[in-house]
């Protein structure tokens, strides 16, 4: 964990403060973006990645019933 602020709250946060922080402190714009972009990213990312498991899976299913009917 990082420091404790004055308030008493723990801040934990993997990365720096300003690197998605404007000169006023607010998140900006871009880096919003940035963000949103990430987590889409990711997010086709793994949901390929559960469908293709899937579809092997229902492949192998598929060829062993096959091959005990046929051989």
């Amino acid at each position: 964990m990082d420091a404790y602020e004055t308030d008493g709250k723990a801040e934990c946060s993997y990365y720096l403060e300003d690197m998605y922080h404007g000169e006023v402190g607010k998140l900006t714009w871009f880096n919003a973006g940035v963000r949103v972009g990430i987590g889409i990213g990711l997010g086709m990312c793994l949901s390929g990645g559960i469908g293709v498991g899937l579809l092997m899976h229902s492949y192998q299913a598929t060829t062993r019933n096959l091959r005990r009917r046929f051989f």
